[in-house]
């Protein structure tokens, strides 16, 4: 396995309001999917003024494990950070990313390398003999068409027992 790490750290995240969709299915390796999702929830957000916030992030959690869940019944939540006061629709809704100790592993890579960032991560938490308590979810920090090797720059959390 290719080592893939920028920086792998424990660090205390704040609360933030995620805008979402939902989608239950297979997602791993599709990124049509994944595209689609995100420009439904930014459709619905532009007009709101969502992207005029210099720290919304783009977020997909993942509710399920794929080790115990049949792929057919995973579940992700796919969408962007929001203001407190944001107001859900029929199908756009709103969760809480609680505030708390999370394993942030930082990642600069292929679309093909998520599963090996994963991997390590959770290495890590293994090695640091760390408890991982729940809420798992990936933050993008670029425009992957952006960069010169079309590399996705992502922070992956899972929150941890403090």
């Amino acid at each position: 396995m290719a080592t893939i790490i920028l920086n792998i750290k424990t660090e205390k995240l704040p609360e933030r309001k995620l805008a979402y969709i939902a989608n239950t299915g297979p997602y791993k390796g599709n990124t049509e999917l994944f595209g689609k999702l995100f420009t439904k929830v930014a459709e619905w957000g532009k007009p709101k003024g969502l992207f005029n916030n210099p720290n919304t992030e783009a977020i997909t959690v993942y509710h399920d494990d794929p080790e115990f869940v049949p792929e057919d019944q995973l579940t992700i939540s796919v969408g962007f950070t929001v203001q407190e006061e944001t107001d859900p629709d029929k199908e756009i809704q709103i969760m809480e990313l609680p505030e708390g100790l999370y394993v942030v592993g930082s990642f600069e890579i292929f679309p093909t390398e998520y599963e090996t960032a994963w991997n390590q991560t959770f290495e890590y938490i293994k090695s640091e003999k760390l408890k991982p308590s729940g809420m798992m979810y990936e933050s993008y920090k670029n425009e992957p068409n952006t960069h010169p090797e079309g590399k996705h720059i992502v922070d992956i959390c899972i929150a941890i027992e403090e």
